[in-house]
């Protein structure tokens, strides 16, 4: 077989910064009506909403779910609890998680939660669980929470009116029992973020005793130990909601005391953030977000001029976004490369070209090919995530696959 050998140094100094993506669009606003305080999580192709606090300072105990395929909101059933704000939400293995939060919107009259309950949405039914034990045992709300594979965890969160929490708990769904981990190292805090990239957490930001904080920590769950990452590179900012689509992760929203519409996008691999296209519907606090596949969405929140349920998806920037194409097999090895990589096509492979881009969407170059097996060297090429994009002679995309230099 006719290898085919060229070097990626070759084409750095033709670069083409063509971004794709980067877009948002509005889609059908919240069913629900406006709301903020809310949590979110997605399932399979599903996102779904529940709780928070309508115009009428009323706090809910709702659920609604989005499907993008038809641009649609459904009220599923609702909590059979306490109707909350400032929860925590997240989904392991097709079900979903809601609990905690405080009962009112009234900081004076309500109470805070401790309960814990899980969604099934093949019956939509809700089944109680153990009680989220941290903070004393007597509840907490405006904590973070994610799930890495088979476990949630619940991190920080305030328990009093100026009392707060450094907790880090995880939850097995399988034993329904939660045990205490490392708790976060940025000490006691509230109103933080998480995303969750290639099975570590990156937590942080937040209210920490009344002052913004922008340190960001990541968690590893297999040897339960954090590690300080680099600060985040905008302001001091807490009340931000957070998505992760493949190996980057997004902050949006919050307040540095005004509303924020900024959209930061971090790269697990390069470690470094680049801004994105502000959010179209105004600067929020309390929002809510998820993705879906290679897409993320955002809305409802508190803007200067009141709640909102406007609601818009995210495409970011990149070749094809971030998920695989797969139409037929392949393969590029070794990957993660040093210095050489061979990518082996199917013999029956049409005439066509391979696309190299950057993380951040830039296509570095393009590739005439013609031959089953392609060599090449990494060049002047640093470290980092890159994909490779396979496209047949009428341009269109046929397999996509990431690309890690070391």
């Amino acid at each position: 077989m006719k290898q085919v050998l060229f070097f990626i140094a070759l084409f750095i100094s033709c670069i083409v910064y063509s971004q794709l993506g980067n877009s948002w669009d509005k889609r059908e606003s919240f069913g629900g009506l406006k709301r903020e305080k809310a949590v979110a999580f997605s399932i399979d192709n599903l996102g779904y909403v529940s709780c928070g606090v309508d115009t009428a300072e009323i706090t809910h105990n709702d659920l609604w779910s989005y499907d993008p395929t038809t641009d649609s909101w459904t009220q599923l059933a609702s909590i059979p609890a306490s109707e909350r704000r400032n929860a925590i939400a997240f989904s392991i293995n097709g079900k979903g998680y809601v609990g905690t939060g405080f009962s009112l919107d009234d900081g004076d009259l309500g109470t805070k939660l401790k309960d814990f309950w899980e969604y099934n949405p093949l019956v939509n039914t809700w089944t109680e669980k153990a009680n989220y034990p941290g903070g004393g045992d007597t509840g907490i709300y405006q904590a973070s929470a994610f799930a890495i594979q088979d476990k949630g965890y619940v991190v920080c969160g305030k328990i009093g009116s100026d009392a707060y929490i450094p907790e880090m708990w995880q939850y097995d769904p399988v034993t329904d029992n939660w045990t205490p981990r490392t708790p976060f190292p940025g000490g006691d805090r509230f109103q933080l973020i998480s995303f969750v990239l290639e099975g570590h957490a990156i937590v942080g930001l937040g209210t920490d005793h009344d002052v913004l904080r922008k340190d960001l920590h990541e968690y590893d769950p297999v040897t339960n130990t954090w590690e300080d990452i680099a600060d985040f590179p905008g302001t001091e900012r807490a009340q931000s909601s957070s998505f992760s689509i493949g190996t980057n992760g997004y902050v949006l929203f919050g307040t540095d005391g005004g509303f924020k519409d900024e959209l930061w996008e971090y790269n697990y691999y390069t470690k470094s953030w680049i801004q994105r296209a502000p959010f179209p519907g105004g600067g929020r606090i309390s929002a809510i977000t998820f993705s879906i596949g290679d897409k993320g969405y955002a809305g409802l929140g508190k803007e200067v001029s009141g709640k909102k349920q406007s609601f818009y998806e995210y495409t970011p920037a990149g070749p094809l976004s971030i998920q695989s194409i797969e139409e037929f097999e392949w393969s590029v090895y070794p990957n993660p490369m040093q210095t050489t990589a061979t990518i082996q096509l199917p013999f029956d492979f049409p005439k066509g070209q391979l696309k190299l881009y950057s993380a951040d969407g830039s296509e570095l170059f393009t590739q005439h090919i013609s031959n089953a097996s392609i060599t090449f060297s990494k060049g002047l090429l640093t470290a980092g995530l890159y994909y490779l994009v396979l496209i047949d002679e009428t341009g269109i995309p046929l397999a996509s696959e990431k690309l890690i230099i070391q």
